[in-house]
């Protein structure tokens, strides 16, 4: 059920949320667990008046091919051990998706700490982060601008700050986000609070504009770059000397990028690179055929595509037409109609949230093609990460 807010149901949310976490602080006291809490529904399994399991939903705009689309950051998913395998996370689950199909909030992203278990309820991976370890001589050949500056701060530095927020929103406008957190001013000042001791090194060319920036902490010897963003090769390359500035304090460097990143081939000894991909976010679509109408299909024309199994959002099965006509994109259910592509709501997250391409999804036997109409979609990328 959808909890009230009140402080008799947060003084039973907190303790099960620590103890499911393993958190050691009373996060009755805790400004980072309370500012998403402000910010959240949550939703309760009681037993004997007593909650037994508890999942917290965030709202969030994401940016997705140049639109502000309402999605919903699912966390915080807890039960205490005796109450497991009773079904009472699947009744809650099947109850937010329900809840936010009605707010017209067409899909959901969370950090799974089982992908299998996730599955059951219709979500697929979605979002993959690159990770770069080496020591300090993979830095030798950068070295610190010699015009322009970088300034270091924290994020109450209004400087730094300004710095950050206008290079992210400058990429955010540049419709090739497919599933990118539009941040607000609360879930930054979160973000900052709830990674400690974060620093931030913002590189500003001769003209006075910011060109990249790095959020990284140190953590004894490890030196950890959670964000790194520029709009420039230079920018990188700027960042990459001031990293290599901390070389003789620091024996691990790791950076966390992109799937998409190449900052790799910028490195003369890329052997000295160590570089692993991770999965890292799931997605569920709620609403397909709201998420259809936001997708960048390649071809023009109207496809017929079919949605053949969703257990959670029945509403999503069946056959829906999709038309693609200067750029404009539209879907409808049809009762009749020779169908081009079918699979589960699972394969089609991949395929518009995800990076499988509809020719990797076929291959993979993920969707199935039955007629020779060729449709694919624009991939685009996930230039941030966000964790809910």
């Amino acid at each position: 059920m959808k909890l009230e807010k009140n402080l008799d149901n947060l003084k039973q949310i907190a303790p099960l949320v620590q103890y499911a976490f393993g958190k050691n602080n009373d996060l009755l006291h805790d400004d980072n667990f309370m500012s998403r809490y402000d910010h959240s529904d949550g939703y309760g399994f009681f037993n004997d008046k007593k909650l037994t399991s508890y999942i917290m939903v965030n709202k969030f705009k994401s940016e997705v091919f140049g639109h502000h689309v309402p999605m919903a950051g699912i966390g915080y998913v807890a039960s205490y051990p005796e109450y497991r395998g009773q079904g009472h996370i699947s009744k809650l689950m099947k109850e937010i998706l329900k809840d936010l199909h009605d707010q017209d909030i067409p899909f959901t992203n969370l950090a799974p700490f089982s992908e299998s278990f996730y599955r059951h309820y219709g979500f697929s991976n979605s979002i993959y982060q690159k990770e770069y370890r080496f020591s300090g001589s993979a830095l030798r050949a950068f070295k610190l601008p010699r015009t322009g500056h970088v300034i270091r701060g924290k994020w109450n530095d209004l400087m730094v700050q300004n710095g950050v927020i206008q290079l992210y929103e400058r990429q955010l406008h540049t419709d090739d986000e497919r599933n990118t957190v539009i941040r607000q001013a609360w879930w930054w000042n979160r973000m900052d609070s709830y990674y400690h001791n974060r620093n931030i090194a913002v590189y500003i060319d001769a003209d006075g504009r910011p060109i990249s920036y790095l959020i990284y902490r140190i953590h004894g010897n490890v030196f950890l770059a959670d964000e790194l963003y520029s709009i420039t090769a230079k920018g990188l390359i700027c960042l990459l000397g001031f990293m290599g500035s901390h070389a003789g304090a620091i024996k691990e460097f790791r950076m966390i990028l992109p799937e998409h990143s190449l900052i790799g081939e910028l490195f003369p000894e890329q052997n000295q690179l160590h570089i692993s991909l991770h999965p890292y976010m799931m997605s569920r679509i709620i609403d397909f055929a709201i998420m259809v109408t936001y997708m960048k299909p390649l071809q023009e024309g109207t496809f017929n595509v079919e949605v053949i199994s969703d257990d959670q959002c029945p509403w999503n099965i069946g056959v829906w037409q999709i038309t693609n006509q200067a750029g404009q994109v539209s879907c409808k259910q049809i009762e009749d109609g020779l169908v081009d592509y079918s699979g589960p709501i699972t394969a089609w997250t991949q395929v518009f949230l995800g990076r499988l391409s509809m020719r990797d999804a076929v291959k993979l036997g993920l969707i199935t093609d039955y007629r020779i109409k060729k449709l694919d979609f624009k991939k685009g990328d996930v230039s941030f990460y966000d964790y809910f």
